[in-house]
This record gives C-alpha cells, structure tokens and sequence, in this order.
C-alpha cells in the first residue's frame, strides 16, 4: 500500500510539474527577451521527456518495492549517450562548458546558439538564441551559474537560459572571442579594432556588467591570443600572433612585465601551483617553462610543434606532438619521462588533452585517412603511456570534459558523446587547458 500513496503523491506532483512544463515550455525566456527560441527545443519533446522518466520511475519503484536503485557502472571506454543539435543547428563553435549537472555548448552558422544538455542522460534543457551574431565564443560559468559567452557582445545568461544582461564593445572594436573569469566575478575579455588589429583591447568587466577599467596599446595583435589567471592573480596574456607574454596586474590592468618570444604559441599554457607557466611554441616546435616573474627556467625541442599542456595530479606535464605522439615532462627541467606514438595522422587541433584524477590521458586522433576522410578515435593512455581503449570517434577538435561521475563528454561537430571513463576529474594545478570544466582559465 506504500507504494500505491507513494504513487498518488507522485502523479499529484507530475500534474504540477507538467502544468509548470506547458507553460515554460523550454525555459524560454519572457516576451521582452527575444534572444531565447525554441529552435529544436519544443514544449511537446522536453514535456514528452518528462512523461517518459515519470513512468519509468514509477515502474521501477513499483518494481522494486521502494527499494534504493544502484546503477552499475559501464566499462570504460563504452559510450553511455549521444546527443545531436537540432537538425538545421550548424556546427559546434568552441569549448563546451559543464557545470552542475549541465553541458554548455555553443554553435554557429545562421545566427549562433548557447545550448544547455543535461550531462546525466544527454536530453536538452533549453537553448539560447543569438540572432545577429555570425560567429560565438565558449562558455565560461560563474560560481553562481551564469554563462558568459562572448559574440557580436558580451552576454551573461542566467541558468535557466533568461539574458542577465548584455555589454556592447567599444566604437571601433570587436570582441575576439577570447575572455577569462577571476575568482571574485571579474570577466577579463580581448578585443580589437576591426581596422586596426595591431591596436588590441583588454577589458575588465564587473559581475553585473560594468566596466572596471579598459586598455588599449600598439605592437600586439590579440586575435588568436589567450587570457589566463594565475595563483597570485595575475593577468596573462598569450598572443599567439603577436608573439610575447604579457602579465598584467588584474586589478588595475597595469603591465608588469614582457617576454618577448619570436614565436606564436601553439595553444593556451598550463600554470601550476608556483606560478610556473608552460606553453607551446609552434614553430620552434618547443616547450618552454617560465617563472612567474617572465625569467626563462627550461625550454625542450621535440622536432615537432607541441599543443596545449596538462599537469597531471602528481606534477608529470603531458602534451601533445603535431608528429602523431603525447609526451610525458618531467616538470622541473623538462626532461622526457615517455614518449608514445599512438596514432597514425594528426588532425592539428593541439587542445583535444585532458588527464583524470588517476594519471591517465585522454586525447584524439586519426589513425588513417581514406575516402570518407580521417578515422578519428578518442585515446585514453594510463600513466605510462600505455593504451588503455580507443572508441571511434566523430573528429573532435575540443578538449573533453569529465565529471565526478567518470563521465567523459567528448565534443563532436553535430553533438556531444557521453563515455565512462577510468577516473574522475584530476585534483592537479591544470588538468585541460582552459583549466576547468567552466572553462574559466584561472589556476
């Protein structure tokens, strides 16, 4: 009989739920706030979900006589869902976010998207539309939740896909793409003058959208370039076209120092716990390590352009070779521990690594080029660079993301693949690049 109350409680509740379902429909936002579509997210699919895991779970609760449900878990390397963007949706944009339970991703083509999936069964939660935008950047969360993506503006969306607001650039600039979030709120963003892009922007932006100061100097090209936070909150700014470091004072925007390298890098750096900052150049096809204060500790030459690097939770910095390989540095004077050839052809995206709480790696690429193009597969590697699994996979040029679950989500052109993974999330300095599953490139 307990069940049969149990029941009558839960179809009370479903009616609720299901009249909040109808109304909301895909959370979209209300009429005033016109970037919010239904495109792919219909009343009808998101309340169709909602009736079929009610009575799914009103199934196994009958079935199992109330009694604690204990999922078991999949072998690693086996794909657990896959979601696909609405047909029509144009391909993924950039580094997808996740973040409480919830993947972020953005697409681009006829007007852009912000994407919210739920990360436990792959089902879409509601999508935000930017209507005037022809290219969109990753999302970065906030602690409280709130996405920022950079587009034609700088928008910050509340979790349930409403605009919190948004901040046009400066008269004669354009945003980048690239932005980074410090720990008190503070949004950092690049940008440059669309006639001009030898005269680049940085902006600080307050967490309700004010402006906190604004830079603009000569002799440095910010397209291309990255924006990183490290431990003692310093700004940093990697130009890859313009060939320098550049550290700031984050609360002033003031320059600290300058480290010329005659060379673009080849991808975001890794900082660790000391400041020690590790980034890729690509065509001295090295690996340099650098203080804090900009003095050059150790550089590695490998004969090919390395990518982003990863620090593993025991120090050990891995990254991948442009030559088809992933190497494993000693970090402290860049010594080889192990270098692995693991796939036959390299797709040039340097950013696919990401190391888990147990050592291993996960990376991807091709193993051979045919007439349908490559054979891409995502790589997961233990600690020794010994292969652990291989699963085709549908070109992914994005650094996976994984959660608390041993959830790896792997980005595709059309969607995002769920897969169980050998570990949870790695407890190191910077285990993606980006840093975290927020993407927020602050240590």
């Amino acid at each position: 009989m307990e069940n049969f109350a149990f029941l009558d409680f839960f179809f009370s509740m479903h009616t609720i739920t299901e009249s909040v379902s109808l109304q909301s429909g895909v959370r979209v936002a209300p009429a005033f706030n016109e970037n919010i579509l239904p495109h792919g997210c219909t009343r009808g699919e998101e309340g169709g979900e909602m009736k079929k895991s009610i009575w799914m779970l009103v199934f196994a609760i009958l079935w199992t006589g109330g009694c604690d449900l204990v999922e078991e878990s999949a072998e690693p390397g086996t794909i657990i869902w896959e979601y696909t963007f609405p047909d029509g949706a144009p391909n993924i944009a950039d580094v997808p976010a996740l973040y409480n339970g919830t993947i972020y991703a953005t697409t681009a083509g006829s007007g852009c998207w912000l994407y919210a999936i739920n990360s436990e069964d792959g089902t879409q939660i509601w999508c935000f539309h930017i209507e005037s935008a022809t290219w969109i950047g990753r999302p970065v969360v906030g602690e409280d939740g709130t996405i920022y993506v950079v587009a034609d503006k700088l928008y910050a969306i509340n979790p349930d896909g409403t605009e919190k607001w948004e901040r046009e650039p400066e008269k004669g600039y354009v945003f980048t793409g690239e932005i980074a979030l410090d720990r008190d709120g503070t949004i950092y963003a690049a940008l440059e003058d669309h006639l001009n892009p030898v005269l680049p922007q940085i902006i600080a932006v307050a967490p309700d959208g004010t402006l906190k100061w604004a830079i603009t100097y000569g002799d440095l090209t910010t397209h291309n370039g990255f924006l990183e936070i490290g431990p003692d909150g310093t700004l940093f700014l990697f130009a890859e076209s313009g060939h320098a470091i550049y550290a700031f004072t984050a609360s002033t925007g003031d320059t600290s120092w300058i480290y010329e390298m005659e060379d673009c890098v080849s991808g975001p750096a890794a900082l660790d716990e000391n400041g020690v900052i590790y980034v890729g150049l690509f065509n001295k096809a090295k690996l340099i390590a650098l203080n804090g204060d900009g003095i050059l500790l150790w550089e590695r030459n490998f004969g090919a352009a390395p990518g982003s690097p990863v620090i593993a939770p025991d120090g050990t910095i891995y990254t991948k070779l442009l030559n088809d390989s992933i190497v494993a540095l000693n970090p402290a004077d860049g010594t080889v521990i192990w270098k692995e050839k693991i796939y036959e052809f390299d797709t040039a995206e340097f950013r696919t690594i990401v190391v888990d709480a147990d050592g291993n790696v996960y990376i991807h690429g091709a193993d051979s080029y045919g007439a349908q193009g490559y054979t891409d597969f995502i790589y997961a590697l233990d600690r020794n660079g010994e292969l652990l699994w291989k699963i085709p996979d549908k070109f992914s040029e994005w650094p996976p993301l994984i959660d608390s679950h041993n959830t790896l989500y792997v980005q595709t052109p059309s969607g995002i693949t769920a897969i169980q993974a050998e570990a949870g999330p790695a407890n190191s300095p910077w285990p993606r690049p980006y840093h975290d599953t927020r993407n927020t490139s602050h240590y």
